[in-house]
């Protein structure tokens, strides 16, 4: 919880939205009564950890909300990092929706889901007739697959190796594109061609069709066989960038390859494509007895923060790390965040 909650307590949108009031925890409790409400404690938690008290501070209030939220995860054991991002964006989205006492409309989301929502445009080709069938699908992040080990004619893998191990590497535009890749679907996955009026075999691409103002992405670091009844972590590296560009993989640039025409251009135009690293979550450990690290960038300058430990680093040990989540903000917002925020 704790390597979370700092990535997401300097998240440059949800800290300058929390710290100018917009959702005032006194107003929220008696406009609704005395009830739970997740986003009044991490307004709370956003106060007391930018008061400029240097005492470490515990989220205790809202560990017991978000309890009364998730039960199925509350207890004291280790719980999955991205598992917890995700129950805590929809405890936030929902105690909001609650609130407002109506559906939302286009436009009219949370802070939760203004930060971190994308849209992901899946489409499917009939093999056959080139008849394709499209849908476009929320996201508050991105669970990217680590590049297979590729074996050469020798029978070696020709995946390179990181410098200080044995390991090999993986590399986050590699994931990317694999994610983006047509990928083609198999014969026990037949798609019902409209157009044919019969199932059909199909190429599937999956592009993004709006980016948010923060993109996460999570490496899918633990396998599960559900065959062999066992679960293990991979523990390959992987390199990511602390500048990345995202125009590769909108649904603009896709289609422009595929059939030379910007036919999904609007949503590409609303935001820059560039994005600048400021949070790495990373796991140490085994599947079951790990430790969770993340490692925050402020004005250019690396802290790790290991509980109630806040260090500085080099740059070469971020990105040496065993990233298992990625925090990346509009570049123009990274800029634009407070170059006096010290982590907490």
């Amino acid at each position: 919880m704790n390597s979370v909650l700092q990535a997401l307590l300097h998240t440059p949108p949800l800290r300058d939205y929390f710290l100018s009031d917009r959702h005032n925890r006194y107003y929220c409790q008696l406009k609704n009564g005395v009830k739970l409400c997740l986003a009044c404690d991490v307004d709370a938690m956003f106060s007391a950890v930018f008061s400029g008290d240097r005492k470490p501070y515990s989220p205790a209030k809202f560990l017991y909300s978000w309890w009364q939220h998730a039960s199925n995860l509350a207890s004291y054991d280790q719980q999955d990092a991205h598992e917890f991002f995700i129950s805590m964006l929809d405890g936030i989205h929902e105690n909001v929706e609650r609130d407002r006492g109506k559906p939302q409309r286009h436009g009219d989301c949370c802070i939760a889901h203004r930060v971190f929502s994308g849209i992901l445009r899946s489409d499917v080709m009939c093999m056959a007739c080139g008849f394709t069938s499209t849908t476009y699908d929320p996201c508050v992040d991105i669970s990217l697959d680590l590049e297979p080990h590729q074996v050469t004619a020798h029978g070696k893998t020709s995946a390179k190796s990181h410098p200080s191990s044995n390991t090999t590497t993986s590399t986050l535009i590699g994931c990317l594109d694999r994610f983006t890749r047509p990928e083609r679907l198999g014969s026990d996955q037949k798609f019902f061609c409209q157009q044919c009026q019969v199932s059909q075999e199909s190429l599937k691409q999956m592009s993004i069709r709006k980016l948010p103002l923060v993109s996460c992405f999570h490496i899918k670091r633990f396998e599960h066989s559900h065959t062999r009844k066992m679960s293990r972590k991979v523990d390959r590296y992987l390199q990511f960038p602390f500048s990345l560009d995202m125009a590769p993989y909108l649904s603009s640039s896709i289609l422009r390859s595929r059939f030379g025409d910007d036919g999904d251009d609007v949503a590409a135009n609303e935001m820059s494509s560039e994005f600048e690293l400021f949070a790495v979550v990373t796991h140490s450990g085994k599947l079951d007895a790990g430790h969770y690290v993340t490692y925050l960038r402020l004005s250019n300058q690396w802290y790790k923060c290991d509980d109630a430990w806040i260090t500085r680093v080099n740059e070469n040990v971020v990105r040496a790390a065993q990233g298992y989540m990625m925090f990346y903000v509009q570049k123009m917002l990274y800029y634009r965040a407070s170059a006096q925020v010290c982590p907490s």
